[in-house]
């Protein structure tokens, strides 16, 4: 088994930065939406998190390999 290459963050830094400012917009302006609109801002945080939260596990999944690998190496 090879090591792997580890993924680029610059993606998932870009999707919490989005995170981070729907989050901000919420909290600052929330009593001015109505249900559907809240409902649908909320529906693109989960999605937002969900995929910071996928990329993380990838992430750690590859680390964990690479470790294992270097441990079998030696």
């Amino acid at each position: 088994m090879s090591i792997k290459e580890r993924q680029d963050i610059q993606e998932v830094n870009i999707k919490a930065e989005q995170l981070n400012f729907l989050m901000q917009t919420m909290h600052a302006h929330h009593k001015d939406f109505d249900t559907f609109q809240l409902n649908a801002l909320l529906g693109m945080a989960y999605d937002l998190a969900g995929a910071v939260y996928s990329w993380t596990e990838e992430e750690e999944k590859i680390v964990l390999a690479n470790e294992d690998e270097k441990r079998r190496v030696i």
